[in-house]
């Protein structure tokens, strides 16, 4: 990838078990803490390597990449961080719900139920600061994205579209669709740590009513985060 990173591909396939590979040798490699190492950046099937070549060659770190990469398969771990996230569902208006739902041929309560049947994986930060990269989105729920995306979508939005579900951290422009409102912040900047999520964290959905996101808004995020092994 150019003069100063390189690309370590494990997978053409999107997959739980292709992106622990990712986060495994992007931990790994944060433990090695080899010298010339600037900067990873982990995403669905592969890990990004920035270095800086008058320190560390390629040919030094493909080495020590490749070394690493053996046995790699049995030092993957499986995080117990467990977010149970709130949702109003169909929030403020209902009207991308309804949408979702005719395109879906589901009922309204078909596409909440899909949404909070199953758990889902971060897979990567990214596209906007902390915003998660969710997958496992159920196959009925699975749509593809607008043609022309919408300007203006606020923070804290859980949105869904192609195999991904994401949660807004700030307003933005968008091509997917609102499933309702979360009172969970995925960035916050006053935090020690402004990224409330990590890769390979899990998470499942609850239905609330617009009374209680009220009542939930003022919460901080890490509230939610039920299980921490």
């Amino acid at each position: 990838m150019g003069d100063d990173a390189l690309l370590v591909q494990f997978d053409d396939a999107i997959a739980p078990q292709v992106n622990a590979l990712v986060n495994a040798l992007d931990i790994a490699l944060g433990i090695a803490d080899f010298d010339g190492i600037l900067e990873t950046v982990p995403s669905f099937r592969a890990l990004l390597v920035i270095y800086e070549p008058e320190i560390i060659s390629y040919s030094q770190l493909e080495i020590r990449i490749r070394t690493m990469l053996s046995g790699l398969g049995q030092r993957v771990e499986t995080t117990n961080r467990l977010w149970t996230i709130p949702v109003s569902y169909g929030y403020p208006d209902g009207a991308d719900l309804s949408e979702i739902a005719e395109i879906t041929g589901l009922s309204q309560s078909g596409v909440v139920d899909a949404s909070l049947a199953d758990e889902y994986i971060v897979y990567f930060l990214g596209f906007l600061p902390g915003l998660p990269v969710l997958g496992r989105l159920p196959p009925e729920l699975q749509l593809s994205r607008r043609a022309s995306p919408r300007q203006g979508i606020p923070p804290n939005r859980l949105l869904i579209g192609g195999m991904q579900a994401f949660i807004t951290p700030q307003t933005t422009a968008t091509g997917y669709y609102i499933l309702g409102q979360t009172p969970f912040r995925p960035y916050d900047r006053r935090a020690n740590n402004p990224f409330v999520m990590r890769p390979g964290d899990r998470v499942r959905f609850r239905a609330i009513s617009e009374r209680e996101l009220y009542q939930l808004n003022e919460r901080p995020s890490i509230d939610f985060l039920t299980m921490d092994g």
